[in-house]
């Protein structure tokens, strides 16, 4: 019996197919995997593996099976160019066959930049499977790759003291360092998701405070109050004839609020219907106040979205909507 060489035919053939396999394995799993920002907030795994490890093996899997495909094409080279061009007592492919084979890439391959129907189905069922990983407000994190900044910085983004923030992660039985130790550190070693340790700490946040500040209009300061000219005794102040008890004025977006508040967190993943409910705004009353600056979005259409196929980005139709709007 003839021996074989170490690198055959059947070994070839043998690999292309298991790296074929793995890689549509770690493809499956890319196709399901929530938003990284998600992922990494809540530790997401898949058969033990998380994210990235997912990713590592999707992209070396792919080279070895791009180097098994081109060795597998080079040892069969013969018998493909024979199916081509046809040889007696053996099926052929036609110029037709082939033709149609490229067409079928092609449109699969540019269908998926145009988003062509029934490619958009695919790609629509895709979204919605990666953002049904977000079950509860706790699973979203506040901004994109929070999990890798220190404490002291995660905690001036979310306008919560920093000293406030360690006193109740130590109460709380939790293991910090100090206050640069990362939140994904902080989280591995006391074996919690970035999302646990947040929650511990999110009842500190002050989040107005800074904000009304720049928002509101400065009240009378005594000193102004004592250079008003005093009313004459026998006159009725204009005061007099308002109610005496009266709501004080919320304080509004500003363009510099929208981007503090909203850029970086997701908002462009979710719909106009939605962003009203959260916001509590009167959606009819936005829908015009869009269309009065040209701006149409679809109720089921996310506002990235509808930001993309205008040519804008999310953050500046946020803008639209929310500016001189009351912050509740």
């Amino acid at each position: 019996m003839e021996e074989r060489p170490f690198i055959n035919r059947v070994l070839i053939s043998l690999v292309t197919a298991l790296s074929f396999v793995a890689m549509s394995l770690s493809g499956i799993a890319a196709f399901i995997v929530p938003q990284g920002k998600v992922a990494y907030w809540t530790n997401w795994t898949f058969l033990g593996l998380s994210k990235t490890e997912w990713g590592n093996i999707h992209i070396t899997t792919s080279v070895l099976f791009l180097i098994a495909g081109i060795w597998h094409t080079w040892y069969n080279w013969t018998p493909l160019m024979q199916y081509l061009k046809g040889i007696p007592g053996r099926v052929s492919a036609s110029w037709r066959d082939l033709a149609i084979a490229v067409l079928i890439t092609v449109f699969f391959a540019v269908g998926a930049v145009t988003r062509t129907p029934p490619l958009n189905y695919i790609l629509n069922f895709n979204n919605w499977i990666k953002e049904s990983w977000v079950r509860t407000p706790a699973d979203d994190p506040p901004f994109g790759h929070a999990e890798l900044l220190s404490l002291k910085g995660f905690c001036k983004k979310m306008y919560i003291e920093t000293g406030e923030a360690l006193r109740e992660l130590h109460q709380a039985g939790l293991t910090v360092t100090d206050e640069n130790s990362t939140i994904e550190q902080i989280a591995r070693t006391n074996r919690l998701t970035p999302a646990g340790v947040y929650q511990l700490i999110k009842k500190l946040e002050k989040p107005d405070t800074p904000q009304q500040a720049a928002i509101q209009q400065p009240t009378a300061t005594p000193a102004t109050r004592s250079e008003q000219k005093p009313a004459m005794p026998n006159a009725v102040k204009a005061d007099d004839r308002q109610p005496i008890s009266k709501a004080p004025d919320l304080p509004r977006y500003t363009g510099d609020v929208v981007i503090e508040r909203f850029e970086g967190k997701g908002i462009g993943k979710k719909t106009l219907p939605l962003i009203c409910q959260e916001l509590n705004l009167d959606c009819t009353r936005i829908k015009e106040k869009l269309a009065a600056g040209k701006i149409t979005i679809k109720d089921d259409e996310t506002l990235k979205e509808a930001a993309t196929r205008m040519g804008i980005v999310p953050i500046e139709v946020l803008k639209t909507i929310l500016v001189g709007e009351p912050i509740r």
